[in-house]
Protein backbone atom coordinates (compact mmCIF):
# COMPACT_ATOMS: atom_id res chain seq x y z
CA UNK A 1 0.00 0.00 0.00
CA UNK A 2 1.35 3.16 -0.87
CA UNK A 3 -0.06 6.91 0.83
CA UNK A 4 -0.76 9.86 -1.10
CA UNK A 5 2.10 11.43 -2.41
CA UNK A 6 3.15 14.46 -0.12
CA UNK A 7 4.81 17.89 -1.75
CA UNK A 8 5.49 21.05 -0.07
CA UNK A 9 4.29 24.35 -1.38
CA UNK A 10 6.65 27.55 -2.09
CA UNK A 11 5.11 28.64 1.43
CA UNK A 12 7.08 25.32 2.79
CA UNK A 13 3.55 23.58 3.87
CA UNK A 14 2.70 19.96 3.09
CA UNK A 15 -0.02 19.33 0.78
CA UNK A 16 -1.27 15.87 -0.18
CA UNK A 17 -1.76 15.37 -4.17
CA UNK A 18 -3.11 12.87 -6.20
CA UNK A 19 -0.06 12.36 -7.87
CA UNK A 20 3.69 13.93 -8.73
CA UNK A 21 3.31 16.51 -11.22
CA UNK A 22 5.79 18.48 -13.50
CA UNK A 23 6.54 21.39 -10.58
CA UNK A 24 6.96 19.01 -7.95
CA UNK A 25 10.50 18.60 -7.82
CA UNK A 26 11.03 16.68 -4.35
CA UNK A 27 7.79 14.75 -3.17
CA UNK A 28 7.36 11.76 -0.65
CA UNK A 29 5.67 8.84 -0.75
CA UNK A 30 4.85 6.31 2.58
CA UNK A 31 5.03 2.85 1.96
CA UNK A 32 3.93 -0.31 4.37
CA UNK A 33 6.16 -0.42 7.43
CA UNK A 34 7.18 2.62 7.87
CA UNK A 35 9.41 3.45 4.56
CA UNK A 36 9.42 6.89 3.70
CA UNK A 37 10.65 7.50 -0.28
CA UNK A 38 11.54 10.88 -0.87
CA UNK A 39 12.96 11.46 -4.88
CA UNK A 40 14.37 14.30 -6.52
CA UNK A 41 11.90 14.74 -9.14
CA UNK A 42 13.63 16.70 -12.12
CA UNK A 43 14.04 13.70 -14.64
CA UNK A 44 14.79 15.98 -17.48
CA UNK A 45 17.21 17.82 -16.26
CA UNK A 46 18.88 14.27 -14.63
CA UNK A 47 17.13 15.43 -11.09
CA UNK A 48 19.76 18.54 -11.11
CA UNK A 49 19.83 20.09 -7.62
CA UNK A 50 18.54 23.64 -7.30
CA UNK A 51 18.43 26.04 -4.07
CA UNK A 52 14.75 25.61 -4.15
CA UNK A 53 14.95 22.06 -4.50
CA UNK A 54 17.33 21.44 -1.71
CA UNK A 55 14.99 23.76 0.62
CA UNK A 56 12.25 21.44 0.00
CA UNK A 57 14.32 17.99 0.74
CA UNK A 58 15.26 19.40 3.71
CA UNK A 59 11.91 20.01 4.81
CA UNK A 60 10.71 16.59 4.12
CA UNK A 61 14.01 14.65 5.92
CA UNK A 62 12.73 16.85 8.69
CA UNK A 63 8.84 15.89 8.67
CA UNK A 64 9.86 12.20 7.71
CA UNK A 65 12.57 12.64 11.06
CA UNK A 66 9.52 13.90 13.19
CA UNK A 67 6.66 11.45 12.25
CA UNK A 68 6.70 8.52 14.27
CA UNK A 69 5.15 6.18 11.56
CA UNK A 70 8.67 6.63 9.59
CA UNK A 71 11.64 4.12 10.64
CA UNK A 72 13.82 4.39 7.31
CA UNK A 73 13.80 7.31 4.34
CA UNK A 74 14.70 6.00 1.21
CA UNK A 75 16.41 8.69 -1.03
CA UNK A 76 16.26 8.11 -4.48
CA UNK A 77 16.15 10.15 -8.21
CA UNK A 78 13.70 10.07 -10.12
CA UNK A 79 13.72 8.50 -13.83
CA UNK A 80 16.76 7.06 -14.64
CA UNK A 81 19.53 9.03 -12.28
CA UNK A 82 20.19 9.71 -9.01
CA UNK A 83 21.39 13.44 -9.80
CA UNK A 84 23.33 15.11 -11.96
CA UNK A 85 24.79 17.42 -9.22
CA UNK A 86 24.06 21.41 -8.55
CA UNK A 87 21.74 22.90 -10.98
CA UNK A 88 24.25 25.25 -13.02
CA UNK A 89 21.23 26.76 -14.97
CA UNK A 90 19.05 27.91 -12.27
CA UNK A 91 20.34 31.85 -12.36
CA UNK A 92 21.89 34.18 -10.15
CA UNK A 93 21.09 34.36 -6.72
CA UNK A 94 19.10 37.09 -5.29
CA UNK A 95 22.15 38.75 -3.34
CA UNK A 96 24.92 39.34 -6.20
CA UNK A 97 28.61 37.95 -5.49
CA UNK A 98 30.19 35.90 -3.00
CA UNK A 99 27.14 36.46 -0.14
CA UNK A 100 24.66 35.45 -2.75
CA UNK A 101 26.40 32.69 -3.60
CA UNK A 102 27.28 31.72 0.23
CA UNK A 103 23.40 32.33 1.08
CA UNK A 104 22.52 29.59 -1.65
CA UNK A 105 25.03 26.94 -0.57
CA UNK A 106 24.13 26.95 2.83
CA UNK A 107 20.60 25.01 1.86
CA UNK A 108 23.19 22.35 0.14
CA UNK A 109 24.77 22.98 3.41
CA UNK A 110 21.56 22.27 5.54
CA UNK A 111 20.57 19.33 3.80
CA UNK A 112 24.15 17.62 4.80
CA UNK A 113 23.64 18.85 8.58
CA UNK A 114 19.75 16.93 8.56
CA UNK A 115 20.82 13.85 7.08
CA UNK A 116 23.67 13.28 9.19
CA UNK A 117 21.58 14.66 12.58
CA UNK A 118 18.58 12.88 12.25
CA UNK A 119 17.66 10.13 13.99
CA UNK A 120 15.96 7.85 11.23
CA UNK A 121 18.49 5.74 8.89
CA UNK A 122 18.62 7.32 5.43
CA UNK A 123 19.25 4.87 2.53
CA UNK A 124 20.54 6.40 -0.85
CA UNK A 125 19.34 4.57 -3.68
CA UNK A 126 21.57 5.59 -6.45
CA UNK A 127 20.69 4.75 -10.39
CA UNK A 128 22.83 6.41 -13.23
CA UNK A 129 24.90 9.24 -12.23
CA UNK A 130 25.74 10.57 -9.19
CA UNK A 131 27.66 14.02 -9.94
CA UNK A 132 29.51 16.33 -7.24
CA UNK A 133 26.83 17.63 -4.41
CA UNK A 134 24.77 14.41 -5.06
CA UNK A 135 27.87 12.07 -4.67
CA UNK A 136 28.16 14.11 -1.76
CA UNK A 137 24.91 13.29 -0.60
CA UNK A 138 24.87 9.66 -1.50
CA UNK A 139 28.32 9.86 1.32
CA UNK A 140 26.25 11.60 3.76
CA UNK A 141 23.56 9.37 3.50
CA UNK A 142 24.00 5.83 6.19
CA UNK A 143 23.53 3.32 3.72
CA UNK A 144 24.26 2.91 -0.11
CA UNK A 145 22.26 0.71 -2.12
CA UNK A 146 23.43 1.05 -6.01
CA UNK A 147 22.46 -0.31 -9.31
CA UNK A 148 25.74 -1.90 -11.31
CA UNK A 149 25.37 0.95 -14.27
CA UNK A 150 26.06 3.42 -11.28
CA UNK A 151 28.78 5.67 -12.06
CA UNK A 152 29.51 8.20 -9.17
CA UNK A 153 31.41 11.53 -10.57
CA UNK A 154 33.19 14.25 -7.76
CA UNK A 155 32.90 16.64 -10.31
CA UNK A 156 33.79 20.24 -8.50
CA UNK A 157 37.65 20.95 -8.79
CA UNK A 158 37.40 20.13 -12.69
CA UNK A 159 34.27 23.16 -12.94
CA UNK A 160 36.12 25.75 -10.95
CA UNK A 161 35.06 24.74 -7.16
CA UNK A 162 36.28 23.39 -4.08
CA UNK A 163 34.51 20.21 -2.74
CA UNK A 164 31.23 20.53 -1.11
CA UNK A 165 28.57 19.38 1.22
CA UNK A 166 31.14 18.02 3.46
CA UNK A 167 32.89 15.90 0.44
CA UNK A 168 36.77 16.84 1.69
CA UNK A 169 35.18 14.81 4.95
CA UNK A 170 33.74 12.26 4.20
CA UNK A 171 35.65 10.68 1.39
CA UNK A 172 39.25 11.02 2.88
CA UNK A 173 37.73 9.15 6.13
CA UNK A 174 36.38 6.37 3.60
CA UNK A 175 39.44 5.84 0.93
CA UNK A 176 42.38 7.64 2.61
CA UNK A 177 43.82 11.22 2.14
CA UNK A 178 46.12 10.57 -1.24
CA UNK A 179 42.96 8.39 -2.93
CA UNK A 180 40.58 10.94 -2.07
CA UNK A 181 43.02 13.77 -3.20
CA UNK A 182 43.40 12.51 -6.60
CA UNK A 183 39.72 11.58 -7.07
CA UNK A 184 38.60 15.16 -6.30
CA UNK A 185 41.54 16.83 -8.51
CA UNK A 186 40.89 14.30 -11.48
CA UNK A 187 37.11 13.83 -11.38
CA UNK A 188 36.18 11.08 -13.59
CA UNK A 189 33.28 8.19 -13.47
CA UNK A 190 33.58 5.65 -10.83
CA UNK A 191 31.52 2.87 -10.93
CA UNK A 192 29.38 1.26 -7.97
CA UNK A 193 30.94 -1.80 -7.79
CA UNK A 194 34.78 -0.23 -7.05
CA UNK A 195 33.04 2.27 -4.48
CA UNK A 196 31.36 -0.88 -2.71
CA UNK A 197 34.97 -2.57 -2.84
CA UNK A 198 36.49 0.53 -1.19
CA UNK A 199 33.28 0.68 1.47
CA UNK A 200 31.72 3.88 0.39
CA UNK A 201 28.46 1.61 -1.09
CA UNK A 202 26.82 -0.68 0.92
CA UNK A 203 25.20 -3.50 -1.68
CA UNK A 204 25.49 -3.58 -5.44
CA UNK A 205 22.20 -4.60 -7.49
CA UNK A 206 21.64 -5.06 -11.36
CA UNK A 207 19.55 -2.05 -12.69
CA UNK A 208 16.38 -3.99 -13.28
CA UNK A 209 15.71 -5.02 -9.86
CA UNK A 210 17.39 -2.11 -7.49
CA UNK A 211 14.04 -0.53 -6.51
CA UNK A 212 13.29 -4.11 -5.33
CA UNK A 213 16.48 -5.10 -3.72
CA UNK A 214 16.80 -1.80 -1.74
CA UNK A 215 13.00 -1.92 -0.54
CA UNK A 216 13.76 -5.06 0.64
CA UNK A 217 16.74 -3.49 2.04
CA UNK A 218 15.11 -1.21 3.50
CA UNK A 219 12.26 -2.83 4.87
CA UNK A 220 14.67 -5.39 6.33
CA UNK A 221 16.33 -2.28 8.41
CA UNK A 222 12.75 -1.08 9.69
CA UNK A 223 11.68 -4.06 10.67
CA UNK A 224 14.96 -3.65 13.64
CA UNK A 225 14.41 -1.98 16.64
CA UNK A 226 14.04 1.13 16.31
CA UNK A 227 15.51 2.46 19.25
CA UNK A 228 18.66 0.72 18.96
CA UNK A 229 19.12 1.68 15.33
CA UNK A 230 18.39 5.62 15.57
CA UNK A 231 20.91 5.16 19.33
CA UNK A 232 23.83 3.18 17.02
CA UNK A 233 23.36 5.71 14.21
CA UNK A 234 23.36 8.89 16.60
CA UNK A 235 26.10 7.77 18.29
CA UNK A 236 28.37 6.28 15.38
CA UNK A 237 27.85 9.75 13.80
CA UNK A 238 28.56 12.08 16.99
CA UNK A 239 32.19 9.95 17.10
CA UNK A 240 33.26 10.99 13.45
CA UNK A 241 31.09 14.06 12.74
CA UNK A 242 33.21 16.03 15.28
CA UNK A 243 34.98 17.99 11.90
CA UNK A 244 31.24 18.46 10.27
CA UNK A 245 30.69 21.84 10.98
CA UNK A 246 34.62 22.76 10.63
CA UNK A 247 34.22 21.28 6.98
CA UNK A 248 30.92 23.01 6.26
CA UNK A 249 31.83 26.26 7.73
CA UNK A 250 35.22 26.66 5.40
CA UNK A 251 33.51 25.08 2.86
CA UNK A 252 30.70 28.18 3.35
CA UNK A 253 33.70 30.78 2.52
CA UNK A 254 36.30 29.22 0.54
CA UNK A 255 33.78 27.85 -1.85
CA UNK A 256 31.40 31.22 -2.77
CA UNK A 257 35.47 32.88 -3.42
CA UNK A 258 35.93 30.12 -5.90
CA UNK A 259 32.89 31.79 -8.19
CA UNK A 260 34.56 35.00 -8.31
CA UNK A 261 37.40 33.38 -10.05
CA UNK A 262 38.53 33.48 -13.94
CA UNK A 263 38.81 29.46 -13.64
CA UNK A 264 34.90 29.41 -12.47
CA UNK A 265 33.60 32.30 -14.96
CA UNK A 266 35.47 29.88 -17.61
CA UNK A 267 33.78 27.05 -17.04
CA UNK A 268 30.19 28.41 -16.61
CA UNK A 269 30.55 30.08 -19.78
CA UNK A 270 31.14 26.54 -21.61
CA UNK A 271 28.40 25.10 -19.94
CA UNK A 272 26.23 28.02 -21.17
CA UNK A 273 27.24 27.24 -24.27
Amino acid sequence: MVDQPVVLSESGESTEVEGPSARDVVYAERLEGGIEVVFLNQPKKKNALSAPMMGKLNALLSRADEDPAVRVVVLRGAGENFSSGGDLSQGPAAVPGPEGARLTLRRYLDVVRTVRSMAKPVIAMVDGYAVGGAFALALASDLVCASDRALFVPAFCQIGIMPEMGMCKFLPELVGAQRAKELLFFGGKIPAQRLCDWGLVSRVFPAAVLEEETLSFARELAAMPDASIQITKGLVNALTDDNLETCLQAESTASPFCTTTRAYAAAMERFAR
